[in-house]
């Protein structure tokens, strides 16, 4: 088994030595042109700031190009894993330009700027590949714009549900407790807390309050307190698919907005530099 393991770890572990090499020896490269351009009595920060520069263009193409999918310009995981160590490079270029404590509100705001695009980029590192299996486990992915649409629908099957059960005396606690608990999930829209970080604690509760009123039940008032928790299971998954697909979009808007602001304070800072130095 130990075997079976370590042969499918070793081809992801040389996937990633190369491209990290890779990253690694274009530091080196940088580091060695930052040194030349001191010893020579330039400054130094003109090689590695126009870097970084350049990085952040680089790293703004490459996360327009993720939300074109149909130009055939190669595999959009290719694009994606350039985005990624091109954003590992971009912070080493980053330590060499600027140290870890600014002074200056310009300075400061670029830091800012530049630990929370590392950071967006980090959390949306982990949505992405977190986001695929998550999805798998509520089924088969569906499309975001037509979950408002099937959401719909199942409250329409919950709330027909709840209307026969009204006039049946063996299932009538199915109809209170629809009209006092479960109308309003099938109604109400997820906090910006669950689509951040979604949970099944509503859904647990849900479905255990439902089992709870089973002994006011007869059996066919069970055999629909059955269905309608299907109803439930079927809402909150939709639910969760819709927190998941949102969530990847406001992590990936948030960490374009802010890598734009980046470069607009930037260029800014670039013109301030070269007026300080007497270079233009």
């Amino acid at each position: 088994m130990s075997g079976v393991s370590l042969r499918a770890i070793l081809p992801r572990i040389g996937r990633r030595a190369i491209p990290i090499t890779v990253v690694l020896f274009a530091w080196l490269v940088l580091r060695a042109l930052r040194n030349r351009s001191a010893y020579s009595l330039q400054n130094e920060t003109f090689v590695t700031g126009y870097s970084l520069a350049a990085i952040c263009v680089l790293l703004l193409l490459l996360g327009l190009r993720k939300r074109i999918v149909s130009l055939p310009i190669g595999r959009m995981a290719i694009w994606q894993q350039s985005h990624h160590y091109l954003g590992l490079f971009s912070v080493g270029a980053y330590s060499l330009h600027a140290s870890l404590i600014t002074n200056g509100w310009l300075e400061s705001a670029l830091a800012i700027n530049f630990w929370g695009i590392a950071l967006s980029g980090i959390v949306g590192w982990y949505v992405n590949h977190s986001s695929p299996r998550l999805l798998r486990a509520t089924g088969s992915q569906i499309l975001r714009q037509d979950i408002p649409e099937r959401s719909k629908l199942i409250a329409t099957h919950a709330y027909e549900l709840a209307i026969a059960s009204a006039g049946n005396n063996n299932s009538a606690a199915l109809a209170d407790h629809y009209q006092t608990y479960l109308s309003p999930f099938f109604a109400m829209r997820r906090s910006w807390g669950y689509c951040l970080s979604p949970t099944g604690g509503k859904r647990r509760r849900l479905l255990a309050e439902l089992e709870n009123i089973d002994r006011y039940l007869g059996e066919e008032g069970r055999a629909q307190r059955r269905k309608m928790s299907s109803f439930v299971q079927a809402k909150d998954d939709l639910d969760f698919q819709a927190a998941i697909q949102n969530r990847i979009r406001l992590w990936a808007a948030a960490h374009t907005w802010i890598l734009g602001s980046f470069l607009i304070l930037a260029v800014a800072h670039v013109v301030i530099a070269h007026r300080f130095t007497s270079t233009w």
